[in-house]
C-alpha cells in the first residue's frame, strides 16, 4: 500500500516508469474477477437504495472485496492518467519541470519531507506541503527546491 501511495504522488510528478512498475507488480494482487457483474446483478434486485448493503452481504460481497476492487480500479486508472515527463533528482527530491518559456512549473516529491513551507521571491513562488512540491519560477529551479526542502 505504501508503494501505491508513492506511485500516486509520482504520477503527479510524471514518473511513468515508477507508476507502471508498481501497477504491474500490484495489479494481480487486487484483482476481483467478476465482481462488476455480481454488483450489477445485485443492483437489479434492489428496489430501494438503503437495501443495497443487505443484498451485498447476502450475496457474499463484503467490504474486503469492494476495497480490493477499488484499489484495482485505481491502479488501472493511474496507469492511464500519468503523463510521462523527464524526471530529475536533487537529493531525495524527484521532480519534473514544464518550461513554458516565461515561467517554469515544477512538480516534485520529497520522500523525507514533512510539514508546510512557502517561499516567494522576485522570480516566483514555491510551496511544499508534506511530500509534495509545487513551484512557479523564472529563476533557477534547483535553488527554489533547495529553499523549499531546507529545515525539513
Amino acid at each position: 500500500m505504501e508503494e501505491i501511495g508513492k506511485a500516486y504522488f509520482l504520477s503527479w510528478v510524471g514518473d511513468r516508469g515508477y507508476v507502471e512498475r508498481v501497477r504491474r507488480e500490484c495489479l494481480k494482487q487486487f484483482e476481483e474477477p467478476a465482481l462488476k457483474e455480481e454488483l450489477a446483478r445485485v443492483a437489479e434486485m434492489v428496489k430501494r437504495d438503503w437495501e443495497f448493503p443487505l443484498f451485498l452481504r447476502d450475496h457474499g460481497i463484503d467490504s474486503h472485496r469492494l476495497v480490493r476492487a477499488a484499489i484495482h480500479e485505481f491502479l488501472e486508472r493511474l496507469g492511464f492518467t500519468t503523463e510521462p515527463s523527464t524526471i530529475e533528482s536533487l537529493g531525495d527530491v524527484r521532480f519534473s519541470v514544464s518550461d513554458l518559456e516565461f515561467v517554469k512549473i515544477v512538480r516534485g516529491y520529497c520522500e523525507s519531507c514533512t510539514g508546510y513551507r512557502f517561499e516567494s521571491n522576485g522570480n516566483g513562488f514555491g510551496i511544499r506541503y508534506e511530500k509534495l512540491i509545487y513551484a512557479e519560477t523564472r529563476g533557477d529551479v534547483r535553488e527554489m527546491i533547495r529553499r523549499l526542502i531546507e529545515r525539513r
